[in-house]
């Protein structure tokens, strides 16, 4: 039997839990501490090994008698780990008895009451977790409030050290009048698009006066009392449901037969470009989308301005002689650099370095960055431990690396995550699981032969002025789905710089939001067409603006893209039958891919 005293020291529990703390260690291991001793025949890591693989999740409802049906342990270490956990849940539901939960506007009302008699006016501002547990009660303005005086931080600066989740605002008319005034729109729209960008959703702004109060949240659901607020999940900002309800209506559209068109290089055991889970791919649109191209456009160079998964981009290259690709999030373009580079590599080189990282093991393995954030909740332990350990690595090799080489292993590694992570497909939640698939296995890409090509990473409206194409392909963002937030974890992947983490999601602060899933959206479309020096314009949308989620719902009509394109040129607008995205919360029927090709005026 191997002794503690004969483990390294660094192995040993104790010493482990005093240099890395107890996010370093695994449960057996604090429950080793607790236990300081073995018996005969076992260590204490073997011994509490056994009890924790013995009682797995019913663990914190063990009794003394239940442990001593336990070979060696005594009545001493029964009583040891069960007052133990006696204490722990003591404290936690104590804690528990002390929370404030946030349900609807009553409980709001409950917590604001003497506000109602207040002579000048208070702005008030809730803190809540994603339980909406409440952290904080503020008052952030008194006397008259004023969209100009009232900056956004004053109310969002608490909100990021409080790692809130969500925010709700009460504001008090002393008139007795609790109607919102056209200053109380103007302030509200303004900190709920800030609460947009910073990804802190205010949720409601109630005004209150002495008889009476005002709920947005219920005004916009339509007058239902007592409407539950969201929690646990995606919160759904005010700013959506600000949005007036658009009509419903068809536009003339025209359907093409299909052709089949190339899909570049299929190579056994190597991961494709089009192997990912992401929404709004168009690999399934593939041969409509050339057809259509082929038979509408001329030219030499192709542009694919917003490139996604750049599935579209792979396809172009064999039928245009300049390819350019656009996409701002880091993971994407890690993505093309590895695929579409053209910089030297060694296929052997990579082949034996990924061969290597298939034979490490978890368990082998000290917690990381990304083992103790990720690690039983978007992928296993285990594999999280692994995922770390090669990120970190090919980071500490770049020196010995062609950038072509650096950017193939980190796809090839953003790839396989992506197949094993345990989610519907993003990242904006995983599975409540007990046990996660644990199966980790590396695979090379196979890269795309291409001629000329140039890759960039930019706001799409800011490249639009400096470029030109016969053939501009538009592919935007449809609704409020932030893709850098949507897949969060990969950009964290790709950068590797260990930012802070926040919210269930275990999200970084926000960077690269799009204005294309604002309000917005139709005054950044039409500056794009505007600017874009090309022959014919190629824009993918769908018809998901009639769809019952806020989220879901697009942010430019099908009939406001036309009178924009049209502005520019000619436009023939095709359709396509074609299920859209569904996480599993959201019906849509007779769901249509609409492609609009402008012809550009000389």
């Amino acid at each position: 039997m191997t002794k503690i005293k004969d483990i390294p020291k660094i192995d040993r529990p104790r010493e482990r839990f005093l240099q890395k703390g107890a996010d370093a260690l695994l449960k057996s291991d604090l429950l080793a501490i607790l236990l300081g001793s073995g018996i005969k025949g076992k260590n204490v890591r073997q011994l509490s090994e056994n009890i924790i693989r013995k009682f797995g999740k019913n663990f914190l409802n063990i009794t003394v008698d239940n442990l001593l049906e336990i070979s060696g342990i005594g009545q001493a270490k029964a009583l040891q780990i069960a007052s133990a956990i006696s204490l722990v849940k003591r404290f936690y539901d104590e804690n528990k008895i002390n929370e404030i939960v946030i349900k609807n506007s009553q409980d709001i009302l409950s917590l604001t009451y003497d506000l109602r008699d207040k002579k000048k006016e208070h702005l008030v501002c809730l803190y809540l977790n994603a339980r909406n547990v409440l952290l904080k009660k503020e008052i952030v303005s008194i006397g008259l409030l004023d969209k100009a005086l009232l900056h956004p931080r004053e109310i969002f600066y608490p909100a990021t050290e409080l790692n809130a989740a969500s925010v709700v605002l009460v504001h008090n008319h002393p008139s007795g009048d609790f109607s919102p005034s056209e200053k109380d729109n103007q302030i509200i729209e303004k900190i709920i698009q800030a609460g947009e960008i910073m990804g802190i959703p205010v949720i409601d702004f109630i005004i209150i006066s002495q008889n009476n109060h005002y709920s947005f949240y219920e005004k916009l659901n339509k007058q239902k009392a007592n409407i539950d607020y969201v929690a646990d999940g995606i919160q759904g900002t005010l700013f959506a449901m600000f949005e007036t309800e658009r009509p419903s209506y068809e536009i003339a559209a025209e359907k093409i037969r299909e052709n089949y068109f190339y899909i570049p290089q299929v190579k056994e055991n190597h991961l494709q470009l089009h192997n990912r889970r992401y929404i709004g791919n168009k690999h399934k649109l593939i041969e409509w989308i050339f057809s259509i191209i082929n038979k509408e456009c001329k030219g030499n160079s192709f542009a694919d301005i917003f490139a996604g998964t750049g599935v579209v981009s792979a396809v172009a290259t064999k039928h245009f002689e300049k390819i350019l690709l656009n996409d701002f999030l880091h993971s994407n373009y890690a993505i093309y650099r590895a695929f579409f580079g053209n910089e030297a590599w060694d296929k052997n080189k990579i082949d034996n370095i990924i061969k290597s990282y298939n034979n490490i093991y978890g368990d082998d393995l000290e917690e990381n960055y990304f083992s103790k954030n990720f690690g039983g909740k978007f992928f296993s332990k285990n594999s999280a431990k692994i995922i770390g350990f090669i990120r970190e690595n090919i980071e500490k090799n770049k020196k010995n690396l062609t950038e072509r080489e650096y950017y193939i292993l980190i796809a090839s590694l953003l790839y396989t995550a992506d197949k094993i992570a345990n989610t519907v497909g993003h990242f904006d939640a995983y599975f409540k699981k007990e046990f996660i698939n644990d199966s980790f296995f590396m695979k090379p890409i196979d890269p795309i032969d291409t001629q000329e090509i140039s890759i960039f990473q930019e706001d799409t409206n800011d490249l639009a002025k400096k470029i030109n194409a016969d053939v501009v392909y538009i592919d935007p963002p449809y609704n409020s789905r932030q893709y850098s937030r949507f897949y969060h974890v990969l950009e964290t992947l790709t950068k590797w710089d260990n930012p802070k983490l926040f919210g269930v999601a275990l999200k970084p602060e926000p960077e690269n939001m799009s204005d294309y899933c604002r309000a917005n959206a139709k005054d950044k479309f039409a500056e794009l067409a505007r600017d874009l020096d090309a022959k014919y314009l190629v824009v993918s949308y769908n018809n998901t603006y009639d769809s019952k989620s806020n989220s879901s719902k697009n942010k430019i009509t099908l009939q406001e893209i036309e009178q924009i394109l049209q502005k520019k040129g000619p436009t023939k607008v095709f359709e396509k039958n074609y299920r859209h995205f569904n996480a599993g919360n959201t019906n849509f029927n007779n769901h249509k891919e609409y492609l609009f090709v402008t012809k550009a005026k000389i």
